[in-house]
């Protein structure tokens, strides 16, 4: 189907957009905060308030389900980037950490966030209360998932809270590799070894029957060459079978050892959310941007990059051993783009690039299905065989530049796992955001 942006540009393919949200009357609030982060983490907040409302009103116990509420309305955006909505949008993200701390006044995260935004908010107006200094005295160890949160609220990268989610995010990575390895290593099925051992037993036999006829060759010298034969047979069935049993459990044993215990699925998550941080710091460095530069948080797209292994987790989401980053940093005229693919066993950037251009130079932004990669763009997946496969692209986020540059970004393969779900891209929250910088700037 042949459709048009809204600068007349012509695209081909579906442009997907979010399903809207529909909140089942039978959710628990658990499932409700699950539902919210998730959204979160994909920057759709405006469907994560409606989950955090909804578990609020259903009893969600603690003081996250307000914190939470109070970073979806914030959407993204520090109060000075707001405008004219900004006093209204604090109102009701200080009523939400207020009551986050009547809950919990130990929530570390709670205040660090509220500090975050007063200090941009306040910043040359009245401040009513509770004062940056009495929420930084009641203030402790800040978990450092919500440290990478609160990040995007802060000035600059040389704020503490920063530099200590940076060092979180460097730390441990040698002690790391060998377990992120063994999660895409397929677990080996015992071996059959009924053979083997069958020859063992059947040795083991022939040699009591040669010692049984070499005790009847003392009275019947006629038992004795058949006592040497039957016992040179046992002999060979029992060193045969033993060297294929020792063969076949030992290759067992080493491929076991190579891919168990396997990290769980919440490691593999929190150690990717981390590599993003980091490389989103290694991002502004090399782009020399400050957050103060930018209009709202870097917008991050994220997918596999070929060639890379799969595998699908126990909570049925496919991962990845190689990612393709891309982010993009929006300011008031231009937009600032890291690109690059990161190595998720070996903790490796390569391939990396960056430039910035202007708004009025984006001629093209989609979200599309292709029903046939383009020659040379395919995926390529090694199976859990070592075998590599190329396949077809579902989905993929685009940006046309200048009608001849282009981003690309795989959010969805149609892989042998067909029904495994997917890991947050970021891909939908970017498109809209970027559309809406562009209806701004016509």
């Amino acid at each position: 189907m042949t459709t048009f942006d809204q600068r007349h540009q012509r695209v081909f393919g579906a442009q997907i957009n979010a399903d809207a949200v529909h909140i089942n009357p039978s959710d628990g609030p658990e499932e409700l905060m699950s539902y919210g982060r998730r959204a979160v983490a994909e920057r759709l907040y405006k469907r994560a308030a409606e989950y955090f409302t909804e578990a609020i009103a259903k009893g969600a116990p603690g003081s996250d389900p307000h914190y939470y509420l109070a970073l979806a309305l914030l959407g993204g955006r520090r109060p000075s980037r707001m405008g004219r909505e900004a006093q209204q949008v604090m109102a009701r993200v200080e009523e939400h950490l207020g009551r986050a701390l009547q809950v919990d006044p130990a929530a570390a995260h709670v205040r660090a966030l509220w500090v975050a935004v007063k200090r941009d908010h306040y910043a040359d107006r009245h401040d009513p209360g509770p004062s940056v200094a009495d929420l930084e005295a009641g203030a402790g160890d800040i978990d450092p998932v919500h440290a990478a949160e609160i990040a995007p609220f802060l000035g600059n990268r040389e704020n503490r809270l920063w530099k200590a989610t940076v060092a979180v995010a460097q730390a441990g990575i040698e002690e790391r590799k060998p377990n992120v390895r063994k999660y895409f290593v397929r677990t080996p099925v015992p071996p059959v070894t009924g053979g083997p051992q069958a020859m063992m037993v059947a040795g083991g036999i022939g040699l009591a029957v040669a010692l049984i006829l070499m005790i009847a060759s003392l009275s019947e010298s006629g038992y004795l060459c058949l006592a040497v034969l039957v016992g040179a047979g046992g002999i060979v069935l029992l060193v045969k079978g033993f060297s294929q049993y020792n063969a076949l459990t030992s290759k067992y044993e080493r491929d076991l050892a190579a891919a168990e215990p396997k990290p769980s699925d919440e490691q593999m998550d929190m150690w990717l959310h981390f590599d993003k941080f980091g490389v989103l710091d290694h991002a502004l460095r090399h782009l020399d941007r400050e957050l103060d530069d930018l209009i709202c948080e870097p917008q991050l797209v994220i997918g596999p990059a070929s060639p890379t292994e799969q595998a699908v987790g126990k909570d049925g989401i496919r991962r990845f051993s190689r990612y393709k980053f891309v982010i993009l940093l929006l300011g008031q005229t231009r937009i600032s783009v890291f690109s690059c693919e990161w190595d998720f066993v070996k903790c490796i950037v390569s391939n990396a690039d960056a430039f910035d251009f202007r708004y009025k130079d984006i001629t093209g932004l989609r979200t599309r299905q292709l029903h046939e990669a383009p020659q040379g763009g395919r995926l390529v997946i090694t199976d859990d065989h070592g075998k590599e496969m190329e396949v077809r692209f579902a989905k993929v986020f685009e940006m046309i530049i200048a009608g001849t540059d282009r981003i690309a970004v795989t959010i969805d393969v149609q892989a042998q796992n067909a029904g495994a779900g997917l890991q947050p891209t970021g891909a939908t929250a970017t498109e809209r955001l970027v559309r809406r910088q562009l209806d701004d700037a016509a």
